[in-house]
């Protein structure tokens, strides 16, 4: 199942090998199907937005994990729809 979640770009790119690290240590396979960079919802920055495949029997594992990372912002299953 894919899962999204969003930091902030001034963090830089190693973010997202940390993080993908940490999924890969606690749940096995995951691997990042996207990235984007998006304006962020307030003030005058930039997040990126990034896909996560995960199997489907760990995603709410891996959200815990995502969400309790001190630089994600937030963090979903599928998408955040319009919001973001």
């Amino acid at each position: 199942m894919e899962l999204v979640y969003v930091y902030p770009a001034e963090r830089g790119r190693g973010v997202e090998a940390e993080i993908v690290g940490i999924l890969r240590d606690r749940f096995g396979t995951v691997v990042q199907t996207g990235r984007e960079e998006r304006d962020a919802e307030r003030g005058d920055r930039m997040d990126v937005l990034v896909t996560l495949e995960v199997s489907n029997d760990k995603v709410e594992a891996a959200l815990t994990a995502l969400r309790a990372h001190p630089l994600v912002i937030d963090a979903a299953a599928r998408s955040f729809g319009e919001r973001v």
